[in-house]
Parts: C-alpha cells; sequence; structure tokens
C-alpha cells in the first residue's frame, strides 16, 4: 500500500488556491472542473493535497486531522511571506530539534512550518 492524497474542503477556492500556491508553495498538477464542483490536485513538495470545492460548501468544522506540518529551510523567511499575506501565527518555540510555528489557513485548517535546528 502506498499513501495517496490528503483532500480538503474549500470554502473560497481562488483564495485557497493563492494561499497553497504561495504561502505553501504547492504547484498544481491536475484542475478537474464540474457544473457543481472543482477539484484540484497540488504537488506539496511529495505530498498530494486534493482542494475539494463543492457549491453547497459550508464553514469548514474542525475535524480529526489536528494539523498538517511542512518542513521549511528557513522558518524566517516563512513568517515573512505570511506577514505579507496578513496570516497571523504563533509564537516560534523550539520543540527538540525543531523550531515550529503555527497558523490557520483560509478554511479553517491549521498548518505547522517546522525548521530544523542544531541544539
Amino acid at each position: 500500500m502506498k499513501f495517496g492524497h490528503i483532500g480538503i474542503k474549500v470554502i473560497d477556492k481562488e483564495s485557497t488556491l493563492d494561499f497553497y500556491e504561495n504561502i505553501l508553495e504547492c504547484k498544481v498538477l491536475k484542475d478537474y472542473k464540474y457544473p457543481d464542483k472543482r477539484l484540484i490536485f497540488l504537488d506539496g513538495n511529495g505530498t498530494i493535497i486534493e482542494l475539494i470545492y463543492k457549491n453547497e460548501n459550508e464553514e469548514r468544522e474542525p475535524g480529526p486531522i489536528e494539523h498538517i506540518a511542512f518542513k521549511v529551510d528557513s522558518l524566517d523567511e516563512k513568517m515573512k511571506v505570511l506577514d505579507e499575506y496578513n496570516v497571523e501565527y504563533s509564537e516560534p518555540r523550539i520543540v527538540g530539534k525543531a523550531k515550529i510555528i503555527f497558523f490557520e489557513g483560509p478554511n479553517n485548517e491549521e498548518f505547522e512550518f517546522v525548521q530544523r535546528i542544531e541544539k
């Protein structure tokens, strides 16, 4: 068995796509447009993410997934990008050999950026 992808329900497809492309640096692989829905598959540097937009989608309720984490080379650089997009994030903190922050996406999804550090 091999991992396939993560599907995320979205409310506003255009702002969500902008967020995933510019903040999370995901690349569009496939974009399926149907009369009542749109499915956009993204490559998150090796992890496939499916954005699922349906006309009847309403505010996203928190689910069983706590957060989605992305490894980054420079947390400071990513915080600058978040600042440019007016995305609020937690205070950076050290956990083991990593420096991390948390922030919310446009559909109430929670993200974490993780930078490896030497201690």
